[in-house]
């Protein structure tokens, strides 16, 4: 059975603000973008049996299929997308036929702006538009740069019909100018020699001053020919200032036809009624510029641009050259510098290799075990000494030794050291097969005086017999690595225990030996660094040294 009974939506929330009731359905069917939430009231006119109602809805645009809602009045939808929407509700009496009449409700929600057809076409006209200007900058570029080729092209024709005149040019700089040493003497002899030769009534050659603020006025041709009249006649150029700080500015040849129509012109000694200005460059570099003046107007053509480039281009080679020769003679001076710093630092070195107490001490004990008739300890003792010294005295000829023989010496020391202590100290020296096998030099007995350190000041001073000493040697690409530690008192205590004992003692072993091993690295920051080590309690518990020496 069926039951001829509308079924009305009471009213419409928008965002949970009531939007439309009843009968005003119609007039409210447009929402912005925000407006995506909600709620449908609705009820059949059924006074008969209302609480026998069942409900089915479904929302066209989100849903395909009707929704049971039971008996329930109201549904609520979130975050709806923009579109177009049909809400429909029916109704059934329970164990019974559906209501005629459905409910319905058509309604839109529209998109952002940002989402509209005009503003994507607005966009898309912007792009096609930027899209449109860079393809015409583009051409443009290209056309100028085509241009360029062909003031390049026109130029290149222009000297072929100078060949002659520039290969005279060039013999000249190959032949005249060879012998030639300082700037100075080039800038006069171009300037008389051959830019006189040119037909110019005047010239004057600029070159920076010392920190290129301006140029200044080195040689010249005509009025100013000589140093006095240069010197006399002080005219400096700054960038920007006549003809010629134009073209320190753009670095390109120019010339003015007719000084009285060109306000560049700035007038030197006298005025002139043509001038001519090309800039010297090297290697992108301004390096100077050469300037002419004449009394008639037009004097200047493209030839003479030709020519006075060509000009410029092997005075700035010439420069440079110079420059470069005196810059190479400097540091060959700086070298013999070194040099001499590396054999004062060998002679010192030399001197402090062994410490003088050390032989003393090591001759008293082998008379002590002499006179205690110990000979086997003697004897072995005495050995040890003369193959420690045969190798010192072997070394001391030379800059370099292998680092594997080098470690011998330091081995045969600490043997020496550790009899003459009755063993009271331990040490172990790690060397890789790579060092044994390989080509690697060091300067002769180079951490010999951190040893010799660690065992006077770090173990020595220290109570009980857990001495030890340890060396390890590594190597990298570039570098050989020295670690030598002991786990002695460590610096703050044995600087202690030193100015106790021997206040106005001096040493000066270990900055000797590091500015050795800098100058042998040949650099000025040090190569070796010293660290003091601690425990959990921040006592300390030994010195650490590290070396590095650079692989030659």
């Amino acid at each position: 059975a069926s039951y001829n009974y509308p079924v009305i939506i009471d009213d419409i929330f928008a965002n949970d603000t009531i939007t439309v009731i009843n009968d005003k359905l119609s007039n409210q069917q447009k929402f912005n973008h925000t407006q995506n939430a909600f709620t449908f009231n609705f009820s059949v006119l059924d006074f008969i049996s209302p609480g026998a109602v069942e409900y089915y809805y479904m929302l066209e645009g989100l849903e395909r299929d009707w929704v049971f809602a039971g008996k329930q009045h109201s549904i609520r939808y979130s975050k709806l997308p923009p579109g177009e929407y049909t809400f429909k509700v029916k109704a059934k009496r329970e164990n019974g036929g559906f209501y005629q009449q459905e409910g319905s409700f058509h309604f839109y929600i529209l998109p952002p702006f940002w989402k509209t057809w005009w503003f994507i076409s607005l966009i898309a006209f912007g792009i096609l538009l930027l899209l449109y200007v860079f393809i015409k900058w583009r051409i443009k570029s290209i056309k100028a740069v085509e241009a360029e080729k062909l003031i390049v092209q026109q130029m290149n024709a222009e000297q072929y019909k100078n060949k002659l005149e520039l290969e005279q040019i060039v013999n000249y700089f190959s032949s005249s100018l060879i012998d030639k040493t300082s700037v100075d003497t080039v800038l006069w002899d171009v300037a008389k020699n051959l830019i006189g030769r040119l037909g110019f009534e005047d010239c004057i050659i600029y070159l920076w001053n010392n920190d290129k603020t301006k140029m200044i006025q080195r040689a010249g041709y005509g009025p100013k020919g000589s140093i006095e009249e240069i010197e006399n006649r002080h005219f400096d150029v700054s960038p920007g200032q006549g003809l010629v700080g134009y073209v320190m500015q753009t670095r390109e040849p120019a010339f003015i036809p007719d000084t009285s129509k060109d306000a560049r012109y700035r007038i030197d000694e006298m005025e002139r009624l043509s001038e001519i200005t090309v800039p010297m460059i090297y290697n992108d570099e301004l390096i100077g510029v050469i300037d002419s003046e004449h009394n008639a107007k037009n004097f200047f053509t493209q030839q003479h641009i030709q020519v006075l480039s060509t000009i410029a281009t092997l005075m700035a080679n010439k420069i440079k050259s110079i420059e470069s020769e005196q810059s190479l003679l400097q540091t060959k001076i700086e070298m013999l510098g070194i040099n001499e710093k590396l054999s004062a630092a060998k002679l010192e070195t030399l001197q402090s290799q062994l410490n003088p107490h050390f032989i003393f001490n090591c001759l008293n004990s082998i008379d002590n075990l002499i006179q205690n008739n110990e000979k086997e300890k003697a004897t072995l003792y005495l050995s040890k000494f003369a193959k420690l010294v045969r190798s010192i005295l072997e070394t001391s000829k030379k800059n370099t030794v292998p680092c594997w023989k080098d470690m011998e010496t330091i081995k045969l020391y600490l043997e020496l050291e550790e009899l003459r202590r009755d063993k009271t100290f331990s040490y172990i020296i790690n060397m890789p097969d790579e060092i044994l096998n390989g080509d690697y030099n060091v300067p002769p007995l180079v951490i010999q005086p951190f040893v010799e350190n660690a065992i006077q000041h770090g173990l020595l001073n220290k109570t009980g017999a857990d001495r030890k000493l340890a060396i390890d040697i590594y190597v990298t690409q570039n570098h050989i690595h020295y670690t030598i530690q002991d786990n002695g008192v460590g610096r703050a205590k044995a600087a202690a225990y030193k100015k106790l004992n021997n206040p106005s003692h001096q040493s000066i072993g270990m900055q000797i030996t590091t500015d050795r091993i800098n100058l042998f690295n040949q650099t000025s920051n040090d190569s070796v660094k010293i660290t003091d080590l601690y425990d959990e309690q921040q006592q300390p518990t030994g010195t650490k040294v590290e070396v590095e020496l650079i692989n030659q």
